[in-house]
């Protein structure tokens, strides 16, 4: 009898031990068909809401894997960061409806949509500190690199590349997300010097001038003092630049959000024009929904400038000729008027 209890016992861990092997290669299948198939489908695809709640959904899938040995920290960082968009978009919404009730002076209305609007913060600021987070638990894993310390590791891919850009930009965005929400995030203030820091492993060209904004920013945020400032503005405006040449406007969108935080509606007229004047044809299709994610974050800088300043969300189209310029005529128009 003694006998059989124990084959059985080493029956019983040798199907235990089988399952979770079985269990580890799905889940590595899983991870490597989607970092080779699904992720260049997905960056592709300029649809963003459906993106947006496909990483609310496989999230969770992806974090089932883990208990198994399987490292997903990247599709988790690329996870968090997609599905972060979903409750972004409805607090800017709220905030719309806040800024609005509080220009007809419904007071009670106003105060509704701000405390919602602080609470979707909280949930996106949640999210992007996990992208980040997981983002350093990637090259920690793979390079035994600590974020922003020490020298930068030799990146092999794009995609590795591509994620050191995404966890970036999440942990600058959980930033904005904690202030909108009043500090319900209680965000670490450590982390911004390290994602600029990050940002000298990549090259500024290849990347869309995106590394070299998202330090600029950090300039302007934290300055040192004025002429750093100074120094940060300018930079943001090279690296538009870079985006044109380069077909991703991701550097639009950080220069027109750095400008909308600080204020300073010089440079936020500045970003929404060098946006505008970017043509559709010239947009890297390769990368469509980052392009697409910028034009959202674009929108709700303008959004929030128009309703503050004319009662209503900015215009479908041109939210750059403001409404107190001048529309100047069309070429085509100027030549017809000199021939009459």
């Amino acid at each position: 009898m003694t006998r059989f209890i124990l084959k059985l016992s080493v029956l019983s861990a040798a199907v235990l031990s089988s399952a979770c092997s079985v269990h580890q290669l799905i889940g590595n299948q899983v991870k490597h068909f989607s970092t080779e198939n699904v992720m260049p489908v997905i960056l592709s695809s300029d649809d963003v809401p459906t993106v947006c709640h496909a990483n609310e959904t496989n999230t969770p899938l992806l974090m089932s894997f883990t208990k198994f040995g399987v490292d997903n920290s990247m599709l988790l960082a690329f996870g968090y960061s997609g599905a972060s968009i979903c409750s972004d978009m409805e607090a800017h919404e709220k905030e719309l409806w806040s800024a609005l009730a509080e220009k007809q002076g419904l007071v009670n209305m106003a105060q509704d949509a701000r405390t919602a609007q602080q609470l979707l913060n909280k949930e996106a600021g949640k999210r992007q500190l996990h992208a980040y987070q997981y983002t350093v638990d990637y090259f920690k894993n793979e390079y035994r690199y600590n974020l922003g310390e020490g020298s930068c590791p030799k990146i092999k891919e794009d995609n590795e590349q591509l994620l050191l850009i995404i966890g970036a930009t999440a942990a600058l965005q959980a930033l904005k997300s904690d202030v909108a929400s009043g500090r319900l995030i209680n965000f670490d203030m450590g982390i911004p010097a390290k994602v600029g820091r990050a940002m000298d492993c990549l090259d500024n060209d290849k990347w869309w001038g995106e590394p070299k904004a998202i330090q600029a920013g950090l300039k302007i945020i934290l300055p040192k003092d004025a002429l750093e400032e100074q120094q940060g503005w300018k930079q943001l405006q090279d690296s538009t630049d870079i985006g044109l040449q380069t077909g991703v406007r991701l550097s639009h969108a950080t220069y027109a959000a750095i400008a909308s935080i600080k204020g300073r509606d010089d440079y936020l007229r500045d970003a929404l024009k060098r946006f505008e004047a970017l043509p559709n044809a010239l947009l890297n299709n390769k990368y469509a929904l980052l392009n697409t994610i910028a034009a959202i974050q674009v929108r709700q800088v303008a959004n929030l400038y128009w309703v503050k300043n004319t009662g209503h969300r900015a215009p479908t189209e041109d939210f750059s000729q403001f409404w107190d310029e001048k529309t100047a005529p069309s070429a085509a128009v100027t030549e017809l008027l000199d021939e009459l």
